[in-house]
């Protein structure tokens, strides 16, 4: 079958390394206290791919947290745009999860207006994805359709599945075929392989235990902005500490810094990650049309599980969970709206 290959485990490492010598490689790292993060590879020692979730995606090194765009120089009354940052990398790893997250973005950064700095970093992201053969503990991407293998039919560059001894290579694009090609040990894939890999996504979808059932989330929660649930968890327990955004792979929303030097001659602006969550963002002329955290935390839900569908034709959530795993209070979006949906069954509300 074409472009589609079995690699043993020590020949797998041994192209990985290779990749590292010739090439700017991110990938998942172990850090302290069992957490993984994602980061340039300088040796195959830091690799560590069988890991459950990291705290921020990979979209970090697509969409930057904070990207330099305009110099103003009043010495010569000049203005000019940043560079567009032109990279060559590698992002090996990546969840289901996090890839249909990276795709969600697409559609806000490469849509009728193109993003040039994201662009050129999506550009030039060869994305390889790695199947997850159990459930994370906190993750439901099994119920969100993200995972916990890919569901993707483009947008990304290779997938792949880890056996027992070895591992299911399958290239996607011509980048991706290029790169595989220079692995030693490729065994041509045949029928028993995708069967067995068939085998392993059914279990691992059957080892999630959170879930929740998407069918008419998105109209039943817009029909209930005002339902108690958002007013009760805000008041008891959000602190408005903006952790859920600043982990969420998919949320994109950001502000402009501009910055001075002190002899008043030069200035930049940056663009930089915000959040909905903070008070500041909604304050526009007049007042502030969220200043509640009820408001903000209802603003999150619905939008993840709601009007994103509107807005992108797919949902904002990913099922990942990190939003819920770095809460400080443990808020979990999918009791509230469960909650709601009980509610519905129950015919306290339409």
């Amino acid at each position: 079958m074409k472009n589609k290959y079995t690699l043993r485990y020590e020949s797998f490492y041994k192209w990985i390394g290779d990749l590292i010598n010739q090439f700017t490689v991110i990938g998942p790292v172990l850090k302290k206290r069992r957490q993984t993060v994602f980061e340039k590879l300088d040796n195959l020692e830091r690799f560590h791919l069988d890991y459950c979730s990291t705290m921020l995606a990979p979209r970090k090194y697509i969409y930057r947290s904070r990207q330099k765009l305009m110099d103003f120089d009043r010495e010569n009354n000049s203005i000019s745009s940043a560079e567009v940052e032109k990279i060559s990398q590698i992002i090996i790893g990546i969840h289901p999860c996090d890839m249909q997250a990276i795709t969600v973005l697409d559609r806000t950064f490469l849509g009728d207006y193109t993003d040039a700095y994201y662009s050129a970093l999506r550009d030039g992201s060869i994305t390889i994805v790695l199947n997850c053969n159990n459930a994370c503990n906190k993750g439901f991407c099994a119920s969100m359709n993200t995972g916990p293998f890919l569901r993707l039919h483009e947008g990304y560059d290779m997938e792949i599945t880890r056996f027992t001894d070895r591992l299911l290579i399958e290239a996607k694009t011509d980048r991706s075929v290029h790169l595989i090609e220079k692995a030693s040990g490729l065994k041509e894939v045949r029928e028993a392989d995708l069967t067995e890999k068939s085998e392993i996504a059914t279990k691992a979808t059957a080892s999630f235990t959170k879930s929740i059932d998407t069918r008419n989330l998105p109209e039943l929660l817009l029909r209930n902005i005002g339902h108690p649930v958002y007013k009760d968890t805000a008041d008891s327990r959000c602190l408005g500490c903006t952790n859920c955004t600043m982990v969420c792979p998919t949320c994109f929303c950001y502000n402009f810094e501009e910055t001075t030097s002190f002899d008043l001659k030069k200035t930049e602006r940056n663009r930089y990650w915000d959040s909905c969550q903070e008070l500041h963002f909604a304050q526009v002329h007049g007042g502030n049309f969220r200043s509640s955290r009820e408001a903000r935390l209802r603003q999150f839900v619905t939008h993840k599980l709601g009007t994103w569908i509107e807005q992108y034709g797919c949902f904002g959530c990913v099922g990942c969970g990190r939003c819920m795993t770095w809460c400080p209070t443990g808020i979990d979006l999918t009791e509230m709206a469960i909650q709601i949906q009980e509610d519905y069954k129950l015919g306290k509300i339409k």
